[in-house]
């Protein structure tokens, strides 16, 4: 161990040396990850090789191509590269990465970004078309991601695949809190949270919905009463954007009807065992209730087509009554104050059932590099920066002088630039976040920059409001790992998540639940839905049995 940190040390102090000596004016660009500075090592001199890469990149949908972004033409000027972005958002980013992997040609030299799964990773990897990067996490190439390492002894192990290879670089998220009683919640433990207008509530003299009966006497008035009391019948009483499985569909209402889906697989966890959530008999109930309310104008009727641009646009301009989203400024613009959580819903038997989603400090999912790379040990040096303590902190956010103020306070610790007038955190975080790998370490919110005040305020909220709720505190480990045979049964996924999403927005727009349900169950079984929940109980079992 000494003698792998005196070479550690040693390949630090040359990186300051030739970094200093060649851009001494930048900003944050000084590297030197070894001395707490959190601005960590970057190479200024391309390895021999080709120097132009071409990357295919996941951006978010407020924000411009990743060639126009402040912290990627600092990263450049630190380590001189040649990037072609092909850059994508949405629904869009899912469809053209499988079209990639599809044909089998035309592969960028990396994937950024861009929500690689465990079965691409494994199966693409295996196969020759993502190459092994564990031989380049070293003080050499990669000196950043190597010293968090060592902090983080167990990030690198869950980063392997079946065959024993590192495919996707790590990211790092430690962002939570501990109870009392000794357990720890991250931020992505309650992410749909439900949102009511309190103010129409007031107005209709309306008392806070608490079961699923009471919701839609609540919608109805909401359609029908004027709640915003503007003369116009322009309210949509129930707003959701179905293709955001992270927290904008309905599925935060699933818990007035016995059971949740948070997942986007539809994975479910329950003190041990795995279950398909879209299998679940009581999402019958649920479609059939929503059915209902499509049918009685209660439902925005562009939820199943609108993406999160078009859907914040309308909950910044008041329109909506109840929706669904993990905080309440970001969505509801200058009607903040109009808004407040409803708690879960409870059924009108008294069914209720609230899952944690699942989340983890760990993820492999947003760098990888291909066979096409000609030089990855360069791309690799560049990407590396993003592991600096103060560039994860931009990649997150934003730059320093754009998100950030320009200059730390007294106490060395960068915070929030005021917002202008008619701006919300989360817009501006969306404009300005690069996606990508990154590391936020628990101790960095006391060393280099502050905790987002979003991000305590999602926090406090989890801990007060949502908490008290929740009634099954297990959550599916992550990441596990998965055999090769398991990889192969996952990528039924696919089709099977398509197949779900499709009889879903069918329903609750046409319905017929009732009539085709049996056939929908036997469907999903002739695609190895139990196949694949198997592979899920599989590695969990694996995990569960190391962990103890």
């Amino acid at each position: 161990m000494k003698k792998l940190l005196a070479l550690l040390t040693a390949t630090l102090m040359l990186t300051v040396l030739l970094v200093s000596c060649s851009n001494a004016d930048s900003s944050s660009g000084t590297q030197d990850s070894g001395n707490g500075s959190g601005q960590g090592s970057g190479s200024t001199a391309p390895s021999a090789g080709n120097d132009t890469f071409t990357i295919f990149a996941g951006i978010s949908a407020m924000s411009n191509d990743n060639s126009e972004k402040t912290l990627v033409k600092e990263m450049i000027a630190n380590v001189p590269v040649n990037i072609e972005w092909n850059c994508v958002s949405g629904d869009a980013l899912i469809e053209r990465k499988n079209l990639i992997f599809g044909t089998g040609s035309d592969y960028p030299d990396a994937f950024m970004g861009a929500q690689l799964s465990d079965y691409e990773l494994g199966t693409y990897g295996a196969g020759g078309v993502l190459i092994a990067l564990e031989d380049y996490i070293t003080p050499e190439i990669m000196p950043n991601l190597y010293a968090i390492a060592e902090k983080r002894p167990n990030m690198l192990a869950s980063m392997y695949m079946p065959d024993g290879h590192i495919y996707g670089l790590p990211t790092v998220e430690e962002m939570g809190f501990d109870t009392a009683d000794g357990e720890h919640y991250e931020i992505g433990s309650v992410r749909h949270m439900t949102i009511i207008n309190q103010t129409w509530l007031d107005n209709l003299n309306l008392e806070m919905p608490t079961t699923i009966g009471e919701l839609h006497e609540v919608l109805l008035a909401f359609k029908n009463g004027d709640p915003n009391q503007n003369g116009e019948a322009d309210e949509i009483p129930l707003g959701f954007n179905n293709g955001n499985n992270f927290c904008g569909n309905l599925r935060m209402l699933y818990t007035g009807f016995g059971f949740t889906d948070f997942n986007d697989d539809h994975r479910n966890y329950d003190n041990g065992v795995v279950s398909f959530g879209a299998l679940n008999p009581a999402l019958k109930d649920a479609v059939n209730t929503f059915n209902t309310w499509s049918n009685e104008g209660l439902l925005d009727i562009e939820g199943f087509t609108q993406d999160d641009s078009m859907y914040i646009s309308k909950g910044k301009q008041g329109l909506y009554g109840v929706l669904t989203w993990w905080e309440i400024p970001e969505i509801t613009g200058d009607f903040a104050d109009q808004y407040v959580y409803m708690p879960p819903l409870k059924g009108d038997d008294g069914a209720f059932a609230f899952d944690l989603a699942e989340t983890g400090p760990f993820r492999r999912d947003n760098f990888a590099v291909t066979s096409e790379c000609e030089n990855p040990e360069l791309l690799l040096k560049w990407i590396d920066q993003l592991y600096i303590p103060l560039y994860s902190m931009q990649k997150v956010y934003g730059p320093i002088g754009e998100f950030y103020n320009t200059e730390p306070d007294d106490t060395g610790i960068y915070r929030m630039r005021p917002l202008e007038d008619g701006e919300t955190a989360g817009e501006l975080k969306g404009r300005l976040e690069l996606f990508g790998p990154s590391a936020q370490l628990s101790d960095y919110y006391t060393e280099f920059w502050e905790l987002e005040p979003r991000a305590q305020q999602r926090l406090d909220d989890i801990r007060d409001f949502w908490l008290p709720y929740i009634t099954n505190k297990t959550a599916f480990p992550s990441p596990v790992s998965y055999t090769e045979e398991e990889l192969e049964t996952l990528d039924l996924m696919t089709d099977i998540k398509s197949f779900c999403d499709e009889k879903f927005a069918g329903w609750v727009r046409n319905g017929g639940a009732d009539q085709e349900w049996d056939a929908y169950v036997q469907q999903l079984e002739n695609m190895g839905v139990n196949d694949v929940v198997a592979a899920w109980q599989a590695a969990a079992d694996r995990y569960n049995a190391n962990m103890s």
